[in-house]
């Protein structure tokens, strides 16, 4: 009977700490320093895009679409960052702030995508801000110079929208201070397979106005069980923009691993080693004993010549 007590009086202790524990978790503040920080990315179309491709690979799995509050149930559920009641009370320093540490259910992102990446999902998300104005945004001027102005550091980035099959890639340089778009620049984008990476990119192909290069890369392709790949890109001119290298996981074909054993491949079971191979291997065997043999045969009658 006091077992049952004691049960009863956790379980009853327990059902009022969770609604307490769930507004902990959905009182999300931030320090007064990191409300101040203004976006230094200018707010664009450019911009929105890049965001807009980060939120769906990274941000829709949970948050929905922004404004169409079908974000995933759980507890607490998932804020809808379109709504104009979050977007009234979180400055885009909270916001940027709120996307790198992460809280509860939702993961740190300071690890996971650069500062100019995280500051496009904030243009992104401010895009559906009724009462916003790129003006009063605090972002940057958009910086306009001519490509021989571009000077490094250099910066690459890839954005992946998943849903569309889709990556942009975009290559920017420094301009007074800023950051400003490469243009006319050759860079490679492609998959990473083993002996040499598969370009996806059309031959010869440069970035835009914007520094950019938009590319589908081929969801059809093969890529282990887990059909998880990577996408590649770097600037072909290396001695231009230094060893700058930038990767970003794509979805591809999974692949069972019986599918290996489904015809004859050099990676598969001894039952379905390729023919040639099987022929050339033995042939090189037999050719060496065949060899060791002879000489064996030649030292002997040497012996025998010698007595």
């Amino acid at each position: 009977m006091k077992t049952r007590n004691i049960l009863n009086n956790l379980a009853i202790g327990l059902l009022f700490m969770a609604p307490v524990s769930i507004f902990a978790q959905s009182d999300w503040t931030v320090t007064d320093a990191q409300k101040q920080v203004t976006n230094p990315v200018a707010f664009s179309d450019q911009s929105v895009n890049e965001g807009k491709a980060i939120y769906l690979a990274n941000c829709k799995s949970c948050h929905g679409d922004p404004t169409k509050d079908n974000g995933l149930p759980l507890v607490p559920k998932p804020t809808d960052l379109g709504l104009q009641a979050f977007l009234d009370i979180n400055s885009d320093g909270s916001i940027f702030q709120k996307i790198a540490e992460g809280r509860a259910t939702m993961p740190t992102y300071a690890a996971i995508l650069t500062e100019d990446q995280r500051w496009n999902v904030v243009n992104y998300i401010r895009s559906f801000d009724g009462n916003f104005t790129p003006s009063a945004g605090g972002a940057a001027t958009t910086v306009i110079a001519n490509s021989d102005e571009v000077t490094a550091p250099y910066f690459l980035e890839i954005a992946v929208d998943s849903a569309n099959s889709q990556a942009v890639v975009t290559l920017t340089g420094t301009f007074n201070g800023q950051k400003a778009a490469v243009v006319n620049a050759e860079v490679f984008v492609g998959i990473k397979r083993y002996f040499k990476n598969l370009p996806i990119m059309k031959a010869g192909e440069t970035t835009n106005e914007m520094g950019q290069i938009t590319v589908t890369y081929p969801t059809d392709l093969k890529s282990g069980e887990h059909g998880m790949g990577e996408l590649v890109a770097y600037p072909v001119d290396a001695e231009k923009y230094g060893e700058l290298t930038q990767s970003a996981p794509v979805s591809l074909k999974p692949v069972h691993i019986d599918d290996f054993n489904a015809a004859r491949a050099l990676w598969a079971h001894n039952n379905r080693v390729p023919a040639w191979l099987l022929i050339t291997y033995l042939s090189i065997v037999i050719i060496v004993w065949g060899v060791m043999f002879k000489v064996v045969l030649n030292l002997l009658k040497i012996k025998k010549l010698g007595n």
